[in-house]
C-alpha cells in the first residue's frame, strides 16, 4: 500500500514538473546523441568513410533503439545495424569495424572518467580507484590486442573465429557465408593499418566525455524539474551506477533495474522517495522511452527510402 502511494505521488510529481527543466532534460539527451554521432563521424571520416551528421545521428538513434528493445541480443544487433549502415555509406568492412571499436573504446574510457570524477567529488576513494583500474584495463587490453593480432598465427586464429561466427550469423539469416579465412585475414591486417592523427583522437575523446556528461546533465535537469535539491556531491556517482547497471543488459535497456538503482541512489543521497522516483521517471522518458520510439520510427522511414533504390 505504501509503495503504491509513493508511486502515485511520484507520477503526480513527474506530471506536475517544471516544463522548463523537462525541456532541458530532453535537450541534454539530444546533445548526448549528437555528440555520440559526431564522435563516430570523426573517426569514420578519418579513415575514408563519408556520412553526414543527420544520417549518423539517425543511425545512432536506431542502433540504440535496437539495442534497448531486443532481449539478450539487443547490443549485438544494434552494433550489427550500425556496421551495415557504415558499409552502405561507402566504408569497407574493416574500416567500419575499426570505427566501431575505436568509438567503443573512447566511450568506455570517458565513462570511467565520469565515474572517477563522481567518486572524487563524493569522497569515495574505492570507487575512484575502481574507475581508474577499469579505464587502464580497457586501454591496455586494446593495445595488447593490436600487438597480438600483428602475429600471423594469432591473426589466423582470429580469422577462423570470425569466420565461424560469420557463418553462424549467415545461417540464422538464411544466407550463404560471403567470406573465407584468407579474406578475413586480409581484413584484420587492414584493420591494423588504420591511423588517426592526435588532434582527431583528442577531438573524439572530448566529444565522448561531453556525451557522458550530457547524460548526467539529463539527470540533474530531471531532478530540478520535480523541484528537488540536487545532491551535487553524489549525482555523478548515482548516474554512473545507473549506466553501469544498464550495461549488464539484465533486461532490455535495463528496464526496471536502472529505475530501481537510480531511485535508490538518489533517495540514499537525501532526496525523498517521491521526488527521486519522479525525477527518474522523467529522466528515463527522455533517455529511454522517447529515443526508442524515435529510433523505430526512423527505422521505418529509412526502410521505405531504401526499398525503391533496391528495385531500380
Amino acid at each position: 500500500m505504501f509503495a503504491r502511494a509513493t508511486l502515485g505521488r511520484s507520477v503526480a510529481a513527474a506530471i506536475d514538473a517544471d516544463g522548463y527543466w523537462v525541456t532541458a532534460t530532453f535537450a541534454f539527451e539530444l546533445a548526448s546523441i549528437m555528440t555520440f554521432a559526431r564522435t563516430q563521424r570523426i573517426i569514420l571520416r578519418e579513415i575514408g568513410g563519408q556520412i553526414s551528421i543527420p544520417w549518423m545521428a539517425a543511425t545512432a538513434t536506431i542502433g540504440n533503439a535496437i539495442s534497448f528493445t531486443l532481449p539478450l541480443i539487443g547490443p549485438g544487433a544494434g552494433t550489427a545495424f550500425t556496421f551495415r549502415r557504415f558499409v552502405k555509406f561507402g566504408s569497407d568492412p574493416a574500416a567500419a569495424m575499426w570505427a566501431l571499436g575505436t568509438a567503443w573504446m573512447l566511450s568506455s574510457v570517458a565513462w570511467t572518467v565520469l565515474l572517477i570524477a563522481g567518486a572524487l567529488v563524493s569522497g569515495n576513494l574505492v570507487a575512484s580507484l575502481a574507475g581508474a583500474f577499469t579505464s587502464a584495463v580497457i586501454v591496455l587490453g586494446a593495445i595488447v590486442m593490436i600487438f597480438a593480432l600483428r602475429r600471423p598465427a594469432l591473426r589466423r586464429l582470429a580469422s577462423h573465429v570470425s569466420l565461424t561466427f560469420g557463418r553462424l550469423a549467415a545461417r540464422l539469416q538464411g544466407r550463404m557465408p560471403q567470406t573465407t579465412v584468407g579474406e578475413d585475414d586480409q581484413a584484420l591486417w587492414r584493420l591494423l593499418s588504420f591511423r588517426m592523427p592526435t588532434r582527431r583522437w583528442a577531438e573524439a575523446g572530448v566529444l565522448s566525455l561531453i556525451n557522458w556528461f550530457s547524460g548526467a546533465a539529463c539527470l540533474v535537469a530531471a531532478i530540478l524539474a520535480v523541484r528537488a535539491s540536487v545532491p551535487w556531491s553524489r549525482v555523478l556517482l548515482v548516474y554512473g551506477a545507473g549506466a553501469t547497471v544498464s550495461s549488464f543488459n539484465l533486461t532490455p535497456g535495463g528496464l526496471g533495474v536502472v529505475e530501481g538503482a537510480l531511485t535508490a541512489g538518489l533517495a540514499g543521497s537525501g532526496m525523498s522517495s517521491k521526488s527521486a522516483l519522479g525525477a527518474v521517471l522523467i529522466f528515463r522518458t527522455a533517455t529511454f522511452w522517447v529515443p526508442i520510439a524515435a529510433g523505430w520510427c526512423l527505422y521505418g522511414l529509412i526502410d521505405r527510402r531504401v526499398r525503391p533504390a533496391r528495385r531500380d
